[in-house]
């Protein structure tokens, strides 16, 4: 007998338990949902920044504060605008998440299959 009629013929998915490989595919599927979800929160949030700024917001904390206080501006703002898509924002990140989750996996947030023609 050689050496190698001695190694089984298996692959690594055909040795985990069954429930076990489901198991790792749900938490595989979990931390991508989370991944997804934090992407919506961080392109809300900078878009709500992006508001900020063209509104005015800078120039008007600047003006309260003198020139010592335009050196933080974009990071008051930054920080504003985080804090706002953490509350909730203006309710973009569930429109976002859906469009990521509907490009990585071709489903929307029902689990319906939709396929562009």
């Amino acid at each position: 007998m050689s050496t190698f009629e001695s190694i089984p013929l298996t692959t690594p998915a055909q040795t985990l338990e069954p429930a076990r490989f489901a198991e790792n595919n749900a938490n595989a599927d979990s931390a991508k949902e989370a991944e997804l979800r934090a992407a919506a929160k961080d392109f809300e949030a900078a878009f709500i920044g992006q508001m900020l700024k063209f509104s005015g917001l800078g120039d008007a904390l600047v003006k309260g504060g003198g020139e010592d206080v335009a050196a933080f501006t974009d990071f008051y703002i930054e920080k504003f605008a985080e804090d706002l898509a953490d509350g909730g924002g203006f309710g973009l990140q569930d429109k976002f998440y859906q469009k990521l989750r509907l490009q990585n996996n071709g489903t929307d947030m029902n689990g319906t299959l939709n396929v562009k023609s």
